[in-house]
């Protein structure tokens, strides 16, 4: 079986919760980066960006966009959506919700200053992280949807993976979000997927002058030469 293709910038940014789904359901994939502007026009000139934006996921002979529809694709292809309507109508809104709160992660390498990502993170935590303890409370399964994982508790892993690289020690009044953590990242394949060569180091400047390099745009007006790529 020809192994499924993720294209995105070379880094995590927001093709990270494909990979950690592609690996939880068991896909082989590679990662396709894209590191210049030529690169991105042919991209775009091929067709295979139904609404010309990445990350770009083929699978199964499709070419899949936005990455909520690439998710929940491979979470109904691999039996990650629970077992009933109810369950399903859980994974939608604790992924929906979850996509809000790892948006402050995603902006973080974008902050002017590691002080300034890490206060702005406390502070998302401290709006959300109590909400979701309680959601896995209420569960009652450990888990955030349903009585087996699915792909909710594979996405708010991913999002807490980046609040902890941040954060040490932001899950340490959160036990529930703590073990949802560890079970997981502990699970065989996304273990395997972390440690692989398949996982982009935590972002860091590397990966913000990369995307504006790819893209032609300004860089965060903290960084020398911010306009070098604007054309």
């Amino acid at each position: 079986m020809t192994a499924a293709s993720l294209t995105y910038f070379r880094g995590r940014g927001r093709a990270e919760t494909t990979r950690w789904m592609l690996a939880a359901t068991g896909v082989d994939f590679v990662n396709v980066p894209i590191d210049t502007a030529d690169e991105l026009a042919a991209l775009r000139a091929s067709g295979k960006l139904p609404f010309d934006q990445m990350p770009l996921l083929e699978i199964d002979g499709l070419n899949l966009s936005q990455s909520s529809a690439m998710i929940r694709y491979l979470a109904r292809r691999g039996d990650l959506y629970g077992d009933t309507d109810t369950d399903a109508m859980w994974c939608d809104m604790v992924a929906g919700v979850t996509a809000d709160f790892a948006e402050t992660a995603l902006q973080a390498p974008f902050k002017p200053s590691a002080e300034i990502a890490i206060a702005d993170l406390r502070a998302r935590f401290a709006k959300f992280g109590t909400l979701f303890e309680a959601r896995i409370k209420a569960q009652g399964s450990g888990f955030c949807a349903a009585a087996r994982m699915t792909f909710a508790d594979v996405v708010l892993a991913e999002a807490l993976s980046s609040y902890v690289e941040w954060c040490p020690d932001i899950l340490h009044a959160t036990p529930r979000l703590t073990a949802l953590s560890e079970t997981v990242t502990g699970a065989a394949r996304i273990a395997a997927y972390l440690a692989s060569d398949l996982r982009y180091p935590k972002p860091g400047d590397d990966y913000v002058i990369a995307t504006g390099r790819v893209l032609q745009r300004a860089l965060p007006a903290h960084m020398p030469d911010a306009d070098r790529f604007v054309v």
